[in-house]
């Protein structure tokens, strides 16, 4: 009789669900692993024709006669080296022929996939609602226990790790379409910059009203920024390590603070498809440098200021006013 539990480890997960969406994408991941196999033994199998000189020798020096195979067997390590070369020369442009395949499957059915995800968290967040909402402020086992309110805690425990199976997916499937592996299958491994990209927008929709340092690679916590001004035509973001900047909302470490911050009012967890993505990125930069250059023509200082004879220094006045000053300093009638 199959138990539970053996029956649940059976089931998908999350991940392979989504990239099951992506039509081809395990046809041309199976293949190239297989060619890359293939490839990496046909230039194992090549052996130098010398090694039969060396038996030969051995041979000779133990008193023995040279055998009588060794043109045969030098033969045969030939043909079994031409077979590997031959094979190596077919396997070589077959496997950089599969590895663009497979780039082009992750870029162009990257949305299958991410919708995939986005239908598991709009489930997790009208599920997570109403018991989060019975769960009140409740944050531990403990607190929890003691508030008579376990299986809440409990339920709210099990959406707190189908939110992050989502975000863990998220990530590997983003990473294949904008930073392609290397290897015939996408991994867990994600760089820093994916990362990165998808704490700043690809959680929460327009991020940077519930946190100020979205967009500025401020995840670790080790960045604090000033302020923005533009110098000599360019924004300038002061930042500095003296102390950390408070972690984003929606990425706390803590799995159910995460999903509560997601199930708030006013906040629109998303999984954006690529080019959502990567818009959100581009238009919150625009917006940062449209706001920067406003504050800075409400505020002057940033650029030199202009001087008048004397040390006098004002606003740049009217050309009639310039005029009058200017003869007035040559001493001429006005």
């Amino acid at each position: 009789m199959t138990s539970k539990t053996a029956t649940e480890d059976t089931r998908p997960s999350l991940l392979e669900k989504a990239r099951s969406a992506m039509p081809g994408l395990t046809t041309v991941e199976t293949g190239l692993a297989d060619v890359t196999t293939r490839l990496r033994q046909a230039r194992a199998s090549v052996r130098p024709e010398e090694s039969v000189v060396d038996v030969a020798l051995e041979t000779v020096l133990d008193g023995e006669k040279v055998p009588d195979d060794v043109g045969p067997q030098v033969l045969k390590i030939r043909r079994s080296n031409e077979a590997a070369f031959a094979a190596a020369q077919v396997l070589g442009p077959m496997e950089r022929r599969l590895q663009e395949r497979l780039l082009v499957v992750h870029r162009e059915q990257a949305d299958d996939a991410l919708a995939v995800l986005r239908a598991e968290l709009d489930t997790v967040i009208s599920q997570a609602g109403p018991v989060l909402a019975e769960l009140g402020d409740v944050d531990s086992a403990d607190a929890a226990i003691a508030a008579d309110r376990v299986v809440q805690w409990r339920q709210a425990d099990a959406m707190a790790s189908r939110y992050v199976g989502v975000r863990d997916a998220q990530r590997v499937i983003v990473a294949a379409a904008l930073d392609p592996p290397d290897q015939p299958r996408a991994t867990s491994r994600v760089s820093p910059q994916i990362r990165d990209l998808l704490a700043d927008y690809g959680f929460v929709r327009e991020a940077d009203r519930h946190h100020p340092t979205v967009g500025t690679g401020a995840n670790g916590g080790e960045v604090r920024l000033s302020g923005s001004r533009i110098f000599s035509g360019r924004l300038v973001t002061d930042a500095h390590t003296d102390a950390p900047v408070t972690p984003r909302p929606w990425l706390t470490g803590d799995t159910i603070t995460d999903l509560r911050f997601a199930c708030r009012a006013g906040v629109e967890p998303w999984v954006p498809a690529i080019n959502e993505l990567t818009g959100a990125r581009d238009e919150h930069e625009q917006r940062k440098q449209d706001e920067a250059r406003d504050e800075a023509e409400r505020m002057p200082g940033d650029e030199p200021e202009r001087r008048l004879p004397h040390g006098r220094r004002m606003p740049p006045p009217p050309a009639a006013l310039l005029d009058r000053i200017a003869r007035e300093e040559l001493g001429e009638s006005v």
